[in-house]
């Protein structure tokens, strides 16, 4: 369990994006105490990524929700916001001077409700894994104006994902968007039961889901993904095959080299000298 807020109202940016980010909060595992109703001056776009609890049960902007998680609270200025149970949750949150709801308004990014359920996808995985990659290079140049830019894309994503709930999926859909993501993803570990969780589904559904679209296990689909990643490295770059295997996370070399033979019918080297040979030609 961990948490942390960040003040990124001072950090120097580079362009005039109109949506900064004042602070950012993020917490994992995180139980929050009930407390006395405060209302805070801010304007936060919070997004309730994962918990325990299948339902969140708080108030936001003065009115009790009752929530499934994953789910987004639009918290407005001058309104109270307070926990009502203490189940530990996921969130990471985008908090804004309060002069920019008007801003977000504007463009149709403050919804009616102070809540909306949305389903997790892809996309929104991918852009929450990047902010959370550039929060810890903060002081990096450059970082300041690209967290600006994924929080209001992010927030963007999510308004999209709740009018498209994956209840309207097919089974067939939420197993290809799995599928793209672990393609995208291959070079990390993925955790099996937090994409089920996901998409909604247990890990025993889910394996059986999986495998009535796909010969291949979710492990193997991920070896897979990482040898056509490595092949294409060895084609488009001078990488020594040390650094393609370590850029891919293969687990040793004696493993590489025989799954890539297996796949290929050749040699990482050949695989390459062949490969660069017909983009001269």
């Amino acid at each position: 369990m961990y948490h942390y807020e960040l003040d990124v109202s001072q950090l120097k940016r580079e362009s005039s994006f109109p949506y900064p980010l004042w602070k950012v909060f993020y917490s994992k595992g995180l139980c929050l105490p009930s407390m006395s109703p405060m209302p805070k001056n801010f304007f936060e776009v919070c997004l309730r990524l994962d918990s325990k609890a299948e339902w969140c049960n708080d108030i936001v902007n003065e009115e009790p929700i009752h929530a499934p998680y994953p789910h987004a609270v639009w918290k407005l200025p001058t309104k109270y916001t307070m926990p009502r149970d203490n189940c530990a949750r996921d969130v990471l949150a985008f908090i804004y001077a309060p002069d920019k709801l008007d801003a977000f308004r504007s463009l149709g990014m403050v919804p009616e409700a102070s809540y909306l359920p949305f389903a997790m996808n892809a996309e929104i995985s991918f852009l929450v894994e990047k902010f959370m990659r550039l929060v810890n290079n903060l002081y990096s140049p450059g970082v300041a104006d690209q967290l600006d830019f994924l929080g209001f894309c992010l927030i963007k994503e999510v308004l999209l994902a709740a009018m498209n709930p994956s209840a309207h999926q097919t089974m067939e859909q939420k197993m290809k968007n799995i599928a793209i993501w672990l393609e995208t993803h291959c070079a990390e570990n993925p955790d099996f039961h937090a994409i089920a969780r996901q998409h909604h589904l247990n890990y025993t559904q889910f394996y059986k889901e999986w495998s009535r679209y796909n010969s291949l296990t979710p492990f193997q689909y991920v070896i897979k993904a990482r040898l056509a990643t490595a092949a294409k490295l060895l084609t488009i770059t001078d990488l020594p095959v040390a650094q393609v295997i370590e850029t891919v996370n293969f687990s040793g070399g004696y493993a590489f080299y025989r799954k890539f033979e297996r796949e290929y019918g050749m040699t990482p080297a050949e695989y390459r000298k062949r490969s660069q040979t017909k983009l001269e030609s």
